[in-house]
Order: C-alpha cells, then structure tokens, then sequence
C-alpha cells in the first residue's frame, strides 16, 4: 500500500511541473505578442514623428491592420480605450499626458506628453509618446483578472527636427 501511495505522490508532482511549464509557456507567448505590439506602434509612431488620426494611411490604421492580421485582442460591445485606459499618466519628467486614441478598435494605450515649458531649451522642447499594451491570457474566469500591461516610449520629437 505505500508504494501506491508514493507513486501517487509522484504523479502529483509531474502534473505539477507540467502545469508550471505551460503557465511559463503561455506567458512567453503572451508577452512577446504585446511587446512586439508595443514595438510596432513606436516603429509607427517614430517614422510619421506622431501619432496621426483619421488622416489617409494615419498611424492609427497602419497598427490596428497590422493588428488585425496578428489577432490582438480587440475592444467588444461598446467598450473604448477610455474604460482600459486612464485619461491621463505623469510621464518622467513630471508632465501629464493624454489619452490619445480614444477610439481605437484595440486594447492598447497612447498617451502623448509636451516636454516644453516656459523657460526649457528648444533643443531639449518636444514631445514623447508611451504606449502600453497588455499581455492577455484566454483562461476562463482568469482572464478577465489578469491584464498585465507592456509599456514603452518613443523619442522626443522636437521642432528642430521638424
């Protein structure tokens, strides 16, 4: 009888391991698809040197049809990026940003900060985007818990480079 139980033991400890293993596995892949969005929307934004709206070939449609070809997690029903993302964030050097794709048919976050106040250098004057995507795991009931955010940010544009 103790060899059943002992070997019961070991069989508790593999399904275990396994469990862990593909936990670790699914996180993998969760966080390179948000980080390869996160990199792909800076790409975008650095190249127009902003982020561009509803403008012919805008920013915004260049990353949500890249997006859609990847399969990102989309916003459903009526919900917008203004119930995922905040408003408004502090960027580093104390400035607030703003919510900027208010409307995007995606769940990520961009928010676009001025470095320029009254008295800064106009070399050093310019904006900056951060944009924040989430690493999303489809496991019923856990899912809707676990929205773990990527974020990043882009040079600063300034109007010398202009």
């Amino acid at each position: 009888m103790k060899e059943a139980i002992a070997n019961a033991g070991v069989f508790n400890l593999v399904i275990l391991f396994v469990v862990i293993l593909l936990a670790f596995f699914i996180g993998s892949l969760s966080y390179s698809k948000a980080f390869k969005v996160k990199n792909k929307i800076i790409e975008e934004i650095e190249k127009d040197q902003g982020y561009t709206i509803g403008v012919n070939d805008s920013t915004e449609d260049r990353v949500e049809e890249w997006m859609k070809n990847i399969g990102y997690r989309m916003n459903t029903g009526n919900v917008r990026n203004t119930a995922n993302c905040a408003a408004s964030v502090t960027g580093n050097g104390g400035e607030d940003g703003k919510l900027i794709n208010k409307d995007g048919d995606y769940q990520y976050c961009v928010y676009e900060f001025d470095t320029c106040t009254e008295n800064s250098d106009k070399a050093k004057c310019g904006k900056y985007y951060r944009v924040i995507t989430y690493m999303y795991f489809d496991i019923p009931i856990i899912s809707q818990l676990l929205r773990l955010p990527v974020s990043g940010e882009t040079m600063i544009f300034n109007e010398i480079d202009s």
